[in-house]
């Protein structure tokens, strides 16, 4: 590991708050709609390895602007290699998968792995993931969940992802998340299908604009 260059990608995902996650029906998609999130305001954003072509997309996006590019849906060591020598700068998974922490964190990327239950969620941050990533976070309950789970948990870091929407994401901040994912919800494939990036940037933009006011309230409580 290289402890610097780890340290600020996991600072710079942090600070970025939300991450535009694509699970798209091909690389072109993927492509594009990261690019039309950046150019929304995004400074992180995912490519889940299930998206046919993942690789070629993230080795395309790489690089691009000043947004931390990731890999999703990470399920062995061996995509984490992939992932990294496309190009990507952390990673996220939707289960608990103790061998991608070492090879992630061995190539100096943080980790998401991904939990539902409290015994998961605990099991996730004891394995050393950098942040514990609650799915399907709507259908599970919601920020309530989130804040209950985080009574006896205080203190583990959260990423949220599943039914997150710009009209509820603050919800899950308020209950204690530190990173909010947006997927299909907002980024959705069939739209990307139809050619539709405007609509990816318009919804980024909403977002990103919700969130610089969010935190310039909290700044000034």
């Amino acid at each position: 590991m290289n402890p610097k260059l780890f340290e600020d990608r996991r600072r710079r995902l942090r600070d970025a708050t939300v991450i535009a996650i694509f699970r798209m029906h091909g690389p072109e998609d993927a492509i594009e709609g990261v690019g039309a999130a950046i150019r929304g305001g995004f400074e992180a954003v995912e490519i889940t390895m299930n998206t046919p072509g993942a690789t070629d997309a993230l080795s395309e996006v790489a690089g691009r602007g000043d947004a931390l590019v990731g890999a999703g849906t990470v399920l062995t060591a061996e995509q984490v290699k992939e992932a990294y020598d496309a190009g990507a700068e952390f990673v996220i998974t939707p289960v608990v998968v103790p061998e991608v922490v070492e090879a992630a964190h061995e190539l100096s990327m943080p980790v998401a792995l991904g939990a539902s239950t409290p015994t998961e969620i605990f099991t996730a941050a004891s394995t050393g993931a950098d942040w514990v990533k609650v799915f399907p976070a709507a259908d599970l309950g919601g920020p309530g969940y989130i804040e209950n789970v985080l009574g006896p948990l205080r203190g583990t870091p959260i990423l949220v992802t599943g039914g997150i929407t710009a009209e509820n994401y603050l919800g899950y901040l308020d209950a204690g998340a530190e990173l909010v994912g947006f997927a299909g919800a907002v980024f959705d494939a069939d739209l990307a299908a139809q050619g539709r990036y405007d609509e990816f940037e318009r919804r980024a933009i909403d977002v990103c604009r919700r969130l610089d006011a969010y935190l310039t309230d909290r700044a000034q409580d």
